[in-house]
């Protein structure tokens, strides 16, 4: 690689001149204002958001003994554990396939 994501001087050289030939030198000034001003937005939400996400980083006790995939693995455990007691506490008859119980339950409302 000889240059910036692989382009060299060349490349970049006839990238503006397409740019120019396309939009002309009248508007090539206010694109560019407006580009310049679109980094700089950019590069403030992106400052902010690193200095947010630092901050709450830095508000959050951490334990070196403490696996962060605890929390993770608990939560799992306590969704399977929810759906198994819903699954289990929903009355179904196990004679009739899931198509009929869908049937049977338009039929009553």
């Amino acid at each position: 690689m000889d240059g910036f994501l692989g382009i060299g001087f060349w490349e970049v050289l006839l990238i503006l001149v397409v740019i120019l030939a396309l939009l002309g030198p009248r508007r090539l000034p206010e694109i560019a204002a407006r580009m310049g001003t679109l980094y700089r937005s950019l590069r403030r939400a992106s400052f902010d958001l690193t200095s947010t996400l630092a901050k709450e980083v830095e508000g959050t006790p951490y334990n070196k003994d403490d696996n962060p995939l605890d929390s993770l693995k608990k939560a799992a455990s306590d969704l399977k554990s929810s759906l198994t007691k819903e699954t289990e506490s929903t009355p179904h008859n196990e004679d009739e396939s899931p198509e009929e119980e869908g049937r049977e339950l338009n039929r009553q409302s």
